[in-house]
């Protein structure tokens, strides 16, 4: 029996596309629902990959969202997050494809957002380029909107220079204040020295400082491990438990951290790599052979993705996360990254790290009337306020507040999800 999705190659309709009419061309839009749905789109989503210049995409790769796939959906049911990855084809070619997924917010409500939320740090999609404008990109969302069956779509972290932004544009409501990326830009910088040189002298003089203070501990030595190198498994596991102590310590919401399902799917990221320069690494500072500073990162084309780091609280007085910083710099240097990416939150120790941002924005488009009052009331109006008194509260009532939602998470899930309504403020 014929499969009713399209493969590379395949040129015969496909009964459950949308049609859509582009310039007088019948274009179809297909819905992938599981993984090995997925996974037949491979050759596809790579070529797209590789045509489509916009930066912020490594969050849509098809390495990224198929081992995370594999982690986080494989063996889920009920009111899971359910996988709605669009792809857009032109007879055998592919125009785009948008990787997003149903959650179930309350009983009442279902939402669309970006596959891999909240862990994706940039909401974008694959196009190509030549294809793919945004008069098209508008007819895909109504087609979307239209057949979703959801109540709202709920996008973060849209980069304002991509172009699903310009096709979103007026769309729905945001929340008050500007979200931005924090960005080292080295595309003129030629070598790690000139860089160096380049930093006010009290800056070279504070670093130089940090590390002979530790250089003074023991002895001091740092390495990159690429994904699936011997010692790299190893690592991930101490990275996440150094970072799970320092959550717990200042009571930092960072809920999927504590999944056990996290470590495999970073273990297994990296195995399915584009481009031969793309990858996913793994630096680690050691004294005396323990890693004190770690940093999980990933280059895909010239941008380098700072996406986890975790420093041993022992030594916190000694700043050994600044430390691990700087030669994770000199490494993207040398190695010929040009964008060197701290992510999108707004922690101010990125300043002296960065030479400029890169403004975000957020979208959130309400399908019927329960998405308007989810969309508006809730997710642009009191939520980012509530965030917002929650990280200006300090460590310690943020620790106290902590405890309690974890209680209130263990008797939500002895009791069924009639209580999602009370966590939907909860990351």
């Amino acid at each position: 029996m014929r499969s009713p999705y399209r493969i590379p190659g395949d040129t015969a309709l496909c009964p459950s596309a949308v049609p859509l009419e582009c310039n007088g061309r019948m274009l179809q839009l297909d819905c992938r629902e599981t993984c090995d749905e997925l996974y037949a789109l491979k050759e596809a989503w790579q070529a797209l990959e590789s045509r489509c210049s916009e930066p912020f995409a490594y969050f849509q790769s098809f390495d990224w969202c198929l081992n995370w796939c594999r982690a986080f959906l494989e063996d889920e049911a009920g009111d899971h997050p359910r996988l709605r990855v669009y792809a857009l084809w032109d007879g055998a070619e592919c125009l785009m494809i948008w990787p997003l997924m149903t959650r179930r917010v309350t009983p009442a409500i279902t939402v669309l957002v970006p596959l891999t939320a909240p862990m994706n740090q940039y909401a974008t999609l694959l196009h190509d380029p030549a294809r793919f404008d945004p008069a098209l990109g508008r007819s895909v969302f109504a087609a979307i909107r239209k057949n979703s069956g959801c109540d709202a779509i709920c996008l973060d972290h849209v980069p304002q220079s991509a172009l699903l932004a310009e096709i979103l544009k007026g769309e729905g409501s945001s929340p008050d204040g500007v979200q931005k990326s924090s960005i080292l830009d080295l595309s003129k910088v030629s070598d790690w020295e000139s860089h160096h040189a380049s930093l006010p002298k009290k800056q070279r003089l504070q670093r130089n400082s940090r590390r002979n203070r530790l250089e003074k501990l023991g002895s001091l030595d740092y390495r990159v491990y690429p994904a699936g190198s011997r010692g790299y498994a190893e690592h991930i596991d101490h990275c996440i438990a150094m970072k799970r102590d320092w959550l717990k310590g200042t009571g930092r919401l960072g809920r999927d951290l504590f999944d056990p399902r996290f470590a495999t799917f970073l273990h297994d990221l990296g195995s399915t790599p584009g481009k031969d320069d793309d990858g996913v690494f793994l630096h680690a500072l050691t004294l005396d052979g323990v890693p004190i500073a770690m940093e999980l990162g990933m280059r895909f084309r010239q941008d380098y993705y700072c996406f986890l780091g975790a420093i041993d609280l022992a030594y916190q007085k000694f700043s050994p996360g600044k430390v691990q910083m700087e030669q994770a710099q000199r490494w993207a240097i040398e190695t010929g990254i040009r964008r060197f990416d701290f992510l999108n939150d707004p922690s101010t120790y990125k300043s002296s790290w960065t030479n400029t941002t890169a403004p975000l924005t957020a979208c959130y488009i309400p399908f019927t009337s329960l998405g308007q009052l989810y969309c508006r009331h809730w997710k642009a109006g009191l939520r980012p306020r509530l965030r917002a008194l929650y990280d200006g509260i300090g460590p310690a009532w943020r620790c106290r507040f902590r405890k309690m939602v974890d209680a209130l998470h263990r008797f939500v899930w002895r009791n069924g999800g009639n209580m999602s309504l009370v966590l939907c403020c909860i990351p």
